[in-house]
């Protein structure tokens, strides 16, 4: 894998508890929003190459056998090389790639022509799948990067705070973000139903 990206602990912060909502949204429109455990792990892969993600590299490149990718496939995806991507779902890669490259902000042309080529609830969930894997290479980087610390070979330019925090931040925030989130939304339809 090429050079890693660096976290702070403020932006994987707000990483987290956009990847929190994003979480429940998956989950709550799982069969609704069109999206299938091949592209998802394209996606994950298309930006776990993007960060440098060892951990998840290994994670992924497990979970897209399962889901029937090719060697190929897998091994282009992770060397950043979109020609094995299939025609309707090179948008969606193009955007997550994107999305990791500018470091989450998100360019509204190009998701409002995610829109308009899948609809509303596959691009929210491509939105989606990008924003928990980022969460996830952060944690998994910064991990990563304490192990090379821990072993006497600092990476140039982490701190050793990050390396620490965001694994811990990430591990309680996450669910305590989840369950704010629920509660939001259960408290939100049941005043707005009646």
């Amino acid at each position: 894998m090429k050079n890693t990206r660096k976290f702070t602990l403020i932006e994987h912060i707000i990483i987290i508890y956009k990847a929190s909502l994003s979480f429940l949204y998956l989950k709550l429109f799982k069969r609704k929003n069109g999206i299938n455990f091949k592209l998802k792990e394209r996606i994950m892969l298309a930006i776990t190459e993007v960060n440098g993600c060892a951990m998840c590299s290994y994670v992924h490149t497990k979970l897209a056998i399962k889901a029937g990718l090719s060697d190929q496939d897998i091994k282009a995806l992770l060397e950043g090389e979109l020609s094995n991507v299939p025609k309707e779902e090179a948008l969606a890669i193009l955007f997550a790639k994107d999305y990791a490259y500018n470091h989450e902000k998100i360019d509204q042309a190009f998701y409002q022509k995610l829109i308009e080529k899948y609809g509303t609830r596959k691009a929210r969930a491509i939105l989606g799948v990008s924003q928990v894997i980022t969460m996830t290479n952060g944690m998994g980087i910064s991990l990563d990067h304490l192990k090379g610390t821990l072993t006497f070979k600092h990476v140039k330019g982490s701190c050793v705070l990050n390396e620490l925090l965001i694994p811990i931040f990430t591990m309680v925030l996450f669910p305590i973000f989840l369950l704010f989130n629920l509660f939001v939304i259960l408290f939100y339809n049941l005043r707005y139903r009646t």
